[in-house]
């Protein structure tokens, strides 16, 4: 009869363990499965970093060319500035020959 009880004991001992060991492989295919997501969230996101830095670069390419350009289209400005002046002197310059010349 002790043999019996050690055998039954053995059996739930054998039982309980098997429950665990499934209840352990269930957690770590959950643990599996989480880590497989994370890392293709992961993935994701450093493609969205790479494309958003990817996109700065371009804005900034873009920004220093639209800097050159204003300062060529302010240079431009002020020699047309310039030469009108002259001009406007060389008018006047002209109107007063003109006068001392008729007068």
């Amino acid at each position: 009869k002790n043999l019996e009880n050690t055998a039954e004991k053995c059996e739930e001992d054998k039982m309980t363990k098997d429950n665990q060991i499934r209840t352990l492989r269930e957690e770590i295919a959950h643990q599996e499965e989480l880590i497989a997501k994370m890392q293709k969230e992961k993935k994701s996101v450093g493609d969205g970093r790479q494309k958003t830095e990817e996109e700065i670069q371009s804005l900034e390419d873009r920004c220093n060319h639209l800097s050159k350009v204003k300062s060529k289209l302010e240079q431009s400005l002020d020699e047309c500035e310039d030469a009108l002046e002259r001009e406007k002197k060389s008018k006047g310059d002209v109107e007063k020959l003109k006068r001392k010349v008729e007068g």
